[in-house]
């Protein structure tokens, strides 16, 4: 055995081990002697030292390793890849080790709806790379490799050398090439430096190896990040209380990012949350980009950064005037379009079909389009809406959080062979003690509130004459 250790590490690091020596009995301790001398009673690989500063793990922590040494691994790696024997592999073989880990996460892991969302999640997406699977192994990208491309076992120095791989088990290091690569991508997104992981990615290609597709590599690194957890939590079964603990908790951190690749994986990709307000697609979207990693655009933010407001600023209701609505979701178009390359999540109402077309107008992208409607029974909207208005100073209705009878009846007639889709919101029902104020709304887009009285011509700040008058919910009473 440690003659294969030699042989097998000394491909990339041929300066550091240096061979096997025995360990002969000496008095009541050992001696170190030749490799074959006949009185040995053990065996062990002699090593050079070498600095633990000039492991990647350090390099990358202190800020010293950028882009141009992380392609230098990858062209490295490439060589040796190239060099590598042939075996044999395929889909098959990859369903077989996806497999046996999910199966034991299954026993280790106690949030078990997690776990069957992530089992689906890689069942899916190695059903979408099962062909490109077979064809590199027909190829010939099955290689005898590393196995085990973990930061603390890359070093820098006067030139890149990997030590300590699988010498024990072939099985664990004849693999696809991709799959031998990606230890090395998830360690980098894991320390949070995705930029260095496209940079050896690129380095690699660089060298003239073949990573395969974007989903196949993160279907490989989402792998790898659930392996490196299963193997935390069984740790984690033979420690002392509080180190099981941290144990544990790197294994969850594990598993979020293995769930974070393989939405990377189906990059390019926008994903659009639509809905009436508080049909809870914001704390949809929310919680979809903090599972996913992908980035946020929410057109009330938008909105109110066009105008120079910061986001919990209450905007006035001149910025939902249609043109201005127009531009937010022109500006979302383009904001999206920018960001598909690693994934981007917008969350709008999407109500008006002019907002839609300004939308798509503008999201000028190959990326695939994702659009999720959010519902929710009216009540439940109602209820939403009143609590929200009770929640903040009153200035004055938007025109998004109103929409009465004759307000639908409008977007209809805007939007010819549109069903309206807006109930009324946050009105009070005829009888209501709160029904003592009413809002005026001209025409221009001007909105005021007014004691209860009864219906009159009055003036807007534009000096034009407001001519509708339509009950609304009063502000709250200071305490």
């Amino acid at each position: 055995m440690c003659q294969a250790e030699v042989e097998l590490n000394r491909r990339l690091a041929p300066d550091i081990y240096l061979g096997v020596r025995s360990l002969v009995p000496a008095g009541a301790g050992l001696r170190l002697g030749e490799e074959g001398d006949p009185a040995a009673s053990d065996y062990a690989v002699e090593m050079r030292r070498y600095a633990d500063a000039d492991t990647l793990t350090a390099r990358v922590a202190a800020g010293t390793a950028g882009p141009a040494e992380l392609a230098a691994v990858g062209e490295r790696l490439a060589a040796f890849h190239a060099e590598a024997n042939t075996v044999d592999g395929g889909a098959e073989a990859v369903k077989r080790e996806l497999d046996d880990n999910v199966a034991s996460l299954y026993r280790l892991v106690p949030d078990r709806p997690g776990m069957v969302r992530a089992d689906r999640a890689a069942g899916a997406l190695l059903a979408a790379v099962w062909a490109e699977l077979d064809a590199r192994a027909a190829a010939g990208l099955v290689r005898d490799g590393h196995g085990d491309l973990r930061l603390e076992h890359v070093l820098l120095g006067d030139r890149v050398e990997v030590v300590d791989c699988v010498e024990f088990e072939p099985a664990l290091r004849c693999i696809d090439v991709a799959d031998d690569l990606a230890f090395l991508v998830m360690e980098l997104h894991e320390a949070g430096r995705p930029a260095l992981a496209d940079a050896l990615v690129e380095g690699y290609r660089r060298g003239g190896g073949d990573p395969g597709s974007d989903a196949l590599l993160g279907f490989f690194a989402a792998y790898r990040a659930e392996v490196r957890a299963k193997v935390a939590l069984m740790r984690a079964a033979q420690l002392d209380p509080p180190t099981a603990e941290r144990k544990r908790a790197r294994a969850a951190a594990l598993l979020g990012l293995a769930t974070r690749l393989r939405w990377r994986a189906r990059a390019p990709l926008v994903v659009v949350l639509a809905g009436l307000s508080a049909s809870g697609k914001s704390t949809v979207a929310t919680a979809l980009a903090d599972a996913s990693g992908f980035g946020h655009v929410s057109s009330d933010v938008v909105r109110k950064r066009r105008e120079g407001l910061h986001p919990s600023d209450r905007a006035p209701a001149r910025l939902y005037a249609d043109d201005v609505s127009r531009a937010t979701y022109a500006e979302l178009g383009r904001i999206a379009a920018e960001r598909s390359a690693t994934g981007v999540i917008v969350d709008a109402t999407f109500r008006r079909r002019t907002d839609r077309d300004a939308f798509r107008g503008a999201l000028d992208t190959d990326a695939c389009v994702l659009f999720i409607e959010c519902r929710a029974p009216t009540a439940v909207l109602e209820h939403r809406a009143r609590a929200r208005a009770r929640s903040r100073p009153r200035v004055g209705r938007r025109r998004r959080d109103r929409a009465p009878a004759a307000g639908r009846s409008r977007a209809a007639r805007r939007n010819p062979g549109t069903r309206p889709r807006h109930p009324s919101l946050g009105s009070p029902g005829r009888g209501d003690p709160r029904r003592d104020r009413r809002c005026s709304r001209c025409a221009c887009g001007d909105e005021r509130s007014f004691p209860a009285t009864k219906p009159q011509s009055l003036r807007c700040s534009r000096r034009r004459r407001v001519t509708t008058i339509t009950t609304c919910t009063p502000p709250p009473r200071p305490p």
